[in-house]
């Protein structure tokens, strides 16, 4: 069975790494292959330097009418059986590629996060209409994912599934020693390390996080800020460190390879997005046994139980976060509770196998 994978990019992402962790741990008896619509990124690298195939005819501006014959083309010749859409504009070109291809794939439309601010665009809408008789199947990697295309796009909740994203545990053992985490990277055992990972944009709002670290720095002189990712917002954010005379204590690491070591050598993982989805690096920060910290939106709020695995505070306050994080540090019993009842409820509901199963019993219930 064939599963091609279509997104933007292959640029690191939540619905990026996503399809291609997917991809690499599927059961037997599928391949997946890649569809880029606008560029590569380090992932296609990654999945060529693999063996895997990935494709990209460049869209270009407007309604790319070029770009969806070759598309359809490429699905009648690669004899592809499912065409799984990451976002919606992979869905509209999908969905247009399976109609003029001879192969008739399939057609899945997963929604990840939401653009901000989230509106009803009426054209949208109707077009929506025309497409969902040729839409084999609408997957949300959230409960919030779900409702938002209810509320925004109209489409029936009757035909959407909520298929929560997973991790894989064998990178997150139960049981690790700290300290020799923490010096592969250079942590002091009286070092309080605060962590993010996430890529730098302005929608994860590391602004914020900043700003609350300042207030921590304060009364904390043993507290660090670990920023783990790239972005846009880098050099922006790297003033503000300057000018708030944190360099010292802030650092920046760049994306990374080795993502679980960083998890299992901090003391809480905070996640200050405006917006969010089903977040990928927050369920493997839970995974780690760490405690989190997160805004009170979208996904968030199915992942974290406040008071219990972390804490969810309001969007852009730093007040609010850096009090929250201080609550945390300032108790270590409190942390590890918290840390140990968030990764019983990754190991209950947010596994990579039960992900994996949800999406081999789709796959194989609309062929």
């Amino acid at each position: 069975m064939h599963v091609m994978q279509v997104l933007h990019t292959l640029e690191i992402g939540g619905a990026e790494k996503l399809a291609y962790d997917i991809s690499r741990k599927f059961k037997k008896g599928f391949d997946f292959s890649f569809f880029c619509l606008d560029g590569l990124g380090e992932l296609a690298d990654r999945i060529v330097s693999e063996g895997g195939n990935v494709y990209c005819f460049g869209r270009k501006g407007g309604w790319d009418f070029a770009l969806i014959k070759k598309f359809a083309a490429l699905c009648t010749e690669k004899e592809v059986d499912i065409i799984q859409a990451h976002q919606y504009t992979p869905y509209f070109y999908s969905v247009l590629a399976s109609l003029f291809s001879k192969r008739r794939p399939r057609v899945i439309f997963t929604e990840h996060g939401r653009h901000q601010p989230d509106k009803v665009r009426w054209k949208r809408v109707i077009f929506n209409r025309i497409m969902l008789p040729f839409t084999h199947a609408i997957t949300g990697v959230a409960q919030f994912s779900k409702d938002s295309l209810v509320r925004f796009e109209k489409i029936p909740a009757s035909r959407i599934q909520v298929i929560y994203n997973g991790i894989d545990l064998k990178n997150f053992p139960a049981r690790y020693n700290k300290t020799e985490k923490r010096k592969k990277i250079d942590i002091a055992d009286e070092e309080q390390v605060i962590g993010i990972i996430a890529r730098l944009d302005p929608i994860k709002d590391h602004k914020t996080l900043i700003n609350a670290f300042a207030l921590i720095r304060k009364n904390n002189e043993k507290s660090k800020l670990f920023i783990v990712g790239d972005g846009p917002e880098r050099l922006n954010l790297e003033k503000q460190v300057n000018d708030l005379a944190l360099t010292s204590s802030v650092i920046f690491m760049g994306v990374r390879s080795d993502v679980p070591d960083i998890l299992m050598a901090l003391d809480v993982f905070v996640l200050p997005s405006i917006m969010e989805a089903m977040s990928v690096t927050l369920l493997e920060a839970m995974s780690a046994s760490l405690p989190v910290v997160a805004t009170d939106v979208g996904g968030n709020r199915e992942v974290v139980l406040n008071g219990k695995t972390g804490e969810l505070v309001p969007v852009t306050d730093a007040e609010r976060l850096a009090e929250a994080i201080c609550a945390i540090l300032s108790d270590s019993k409190k942390a590890q509770a918290m840390g140990k009842v968030g990764r019983q409820r990754v190991e209950m509901m947010f596994t990579f196998e039960k992900m994996l199963d949800n999406y081999e019993k789709l796959y194989r219930e609309i062929l």
